[in-house]
């Protein structure tokens, strides 16, 4: 019973590792990270951009693991979706489709989406958003931030 119960789990593992390495993610935003650690502000070790796909390797706490040419590496599922996105370069009124539109349309968000919230709320300050889009700050940057707050990793000094 024992030999039985340890072939169904290990059997059981093998499958779920076998379905996580098949599975593939696209990226839906215009650049993101790949960090060494399931953090946003470990180190950086390569960029991935909009439209990239990776396969899967492991998921966890929010995070998907994937390959790169610089090594293993955690995007945050935020910036990828499982689903298939087909991309055609004319939009719905026959101009182009950008980096935005398809990150906004993997969301659920397009133009008449953002009409009718203007709508909804006029006050709204879409040019403190527009602004807030751009900003970046390098991985030194980051760096310099955790070591002046002296911010720990998880599970560091437990």
């Amino acid at each position: 019973m024992k030999r039985l119960l340890t072939a169904a789990l290990a059997a059981i593992l093998v499958t779920s590792v076998v379905f996580a390495a098949t599975q593939t993610v696209t990226v839906i935003v215009k650049k993101a990270s790949i960090r060494r650690d399931r953090q946003f502000y470990a180190p950086s070790i390569a960029e991935a951009q909009l439209g990239e796909t990776f396969k899967v390797q492991e998921r966890g706490s929010g995070w998907v693991k994937v390959g790169t040419k610089s090594g293993d590496g955690w995007l945050h599922e935020t910036s990828v979706t499982a689903k298939k996105l087909a991309v055609s370069a004319a939009g719905p009124d026959g101009g182009t489709v950008d980096e935005r539109d398809v990150a906004n349309a993997s969301k659920g968000f397009n133009p008449q989406v953002e009409s009718a919230y203007r709508k909804k709320n006029p006050t709204a300050n879409f040019a403190a958003v527009d602004r807030m889009e751009k900003l970046e700050a390098s991985d030194s940057a980051v760096q310099a931030f955790v070591a002046e707050g002296n911010i720990k990793q998880r599970g560091a000094g437990r």
